[in-house]
């Protein structure tokens, strides 16, 4: 296939995504998209190595697979000797991976935080709620909680301080409690099991330093919980509502200047047009970006998979069988005090166009 022919085919297929698809879709996230699927056979694996929402990834999907491009079956994506022919007169090279064993490429040794309370974190984790999709729950790996805790320590951020975490399915209030360095934990939850799981854990450990509380964030804030705490802690949900709304909520909840917070963000299902809204509305709340670990957060694979609205979009079908679904591990620090408001949210802060697991 000649370059010009191929550059045809290409800007054709990139424009009947851009017709499918209600997100924004560029030539970028085409070519990573086949750079992925030129690594990994699995889907999942190719939504994991692509780092573009599965919105378009799946639309893009399907148009090269009705170009004769990819054939997809059993839950794996392959290139036809004509899509081969296209990534090579386009010059798109496969993905490449290079990610420690050591730490799953978190950058952080949680050993040596954590030693042989490791151990006593993942029996603790043995008997905990199952994810429901009620709530858009999916939690972290055990290596995730204890690595973010971990990070925040090394930052500064846990011992010492007064810690709250904004929904706690991912059970970071006993990871971070177990270590003994914060002054204080409080767990803020919808889901009345994590709440009673939490306190028992508590009661049962000896961490006088945790409490976990109901709270429907969508509802205002306490007093009692504005303006003092010196660190939150969020997993919020990923349309721009809910994660401004959650991430709005730690905001209000931190001391002053100096102050940090942290919160995760996938490209699943955020776009980098998402991603810019993010980072405008932090610098317009006062807070900046210092840190962003990409892939740090891994999520056990929940059960509600093929309930998932994305499901009815993928181009094959097969439960995943390995780690898919990833965030992006960020830290803000206050630049100044900040007054916000604490309004009552709508019903719905759990999706927009770009959401594909609720």
């Amino acid at each position: 296939m000649k370059r010009m022919e191929a550059e045809k085919l290409f800007a054709d297929l990139v424009e009947g995504t851009r017709q499918q698809t209600p997100v924004p879709f560029i030539e970028r996230d085409a070519e990573r998209v086949l750079a992925a699927i030129q690594t990994a056979a699995v889907f999942w694996e190719v939504v994991r190595l692509s780092n573009v929402p599965m919105r378009f990834l799946c639309d893009f999907c399907n148009q090269l697979i009705n170009g004769d491009l990819v054939v997809a079956s059993d839950g794996k994506l392959s290139l036809t000797d004509k899509g081969k022919e296209l990534v090579e007169a386009l010059e798109i090279a496969p993905v490449q991976e290079g990610i420690c064993n050591a730490c799953e490429g978190r950058g952080i040794d949680i050993s040596k935080f954590y030693g042989s309370l490791i151990e006593k974190y993942s029996e603790i984790c043995k008997d905990r709620p199952e994810a429901i999709q009620d709530y858009d729950q999916g939690y972290v790996t055990e290596a995730t909680s204890l690595a973010s805790v971990s990070y925040a320590w090394q930052r500064g951020d846990l011992e010492n301080k007064e810690i709250i975490i904004l929904g706690d399915d991912d059970l970071k209030s006993i990871a971070a409690a177990l270590t003994g360095a914060p002054k204080r934990v409080l767990a803020l939850d919808i889901d009345t099991r994590l709440i009673e799981f939490i306190n028992k854990v508590a009661e049962r450990e000896g961490l006088k330093n945790l409490k976990a509380v109901w709270h429907d964030l969508r509802e205002p804030l306490r007093e009692e919980w504005l303006k003092s705490f010196d660190t939150f802690m969020c997993d919020p949900p990923e349309s721009i509502v809910g994660l401004k709304a959650f991430v709005e909520r730690g905001i209000m909840c931190l001391k002053g200047r100096g102050c940090a917070g942290y919160f995760g963000l996938t490209h699943v299902e955020a776009s980098l047009s998402k991603w810019a809204k993010v980072q405008k509305f932090l610098l317009e709340k006062g807070a900046v970006i210092t840190d962003l670990r990409e892939d740090f957060s891994s999520y056990v694979n929940w059960d509600y998979i093929k309930e998932m609205r994305s499901w009815s979009w993928l181009p094959t079908k097969a439960l995943p069988e390995h780690l898919w679904y990833c965030s992006a591990f960020h830290r803000i620090e206050l630049l100044k005090d900040v007054e916000v408001e604490n309004p009552r949210l709508g019903e719905n802060i759990f999706d927009d166009e770009e959401v594909a697991t609720n």
